[in-house]
């Protein structure tokens, strides 16, 4: 009755986060034994990490903090937001 709610939830296939089945997109476009390997590979460290409690995008976000460094630079003029924060 209520399906709405249903709105918000992450979709699953097999009981893994449906994002983290990207790497099959790669063996579909170079369909070869070692890119299948390669996309259940991903797919395993995806599921293991969403274990721990990490989601595609949050650890995705983790990997870009971790490539980006401490340091926040500044933004020009032109870019901040003045309103909201």
């Amino acid at each position: 009755m209520n399906e709405w709610r249903n709105a918000g939830k992450t979709p699953r296939i097999l009981g893994i986060d449906a994002r983290a089945i990207f790497p099959i997109a790669f063996w579909l476009l170079h369909m070869r034994t070692w890119t299948f390997i390669l996309a259940m590979i991903g797919i395993a460290i995806f599921a293991v990490l969403e274990r721990f409690g990490y989601t595609v995008p949050v650890f995705l976000r983790f990997i870009k903090h971790k490539l980006r460094g401490r340091t926040l630079h500044a933004r020009p003029w032109w870019v901040r937001r003045r309103f909201f924060g």
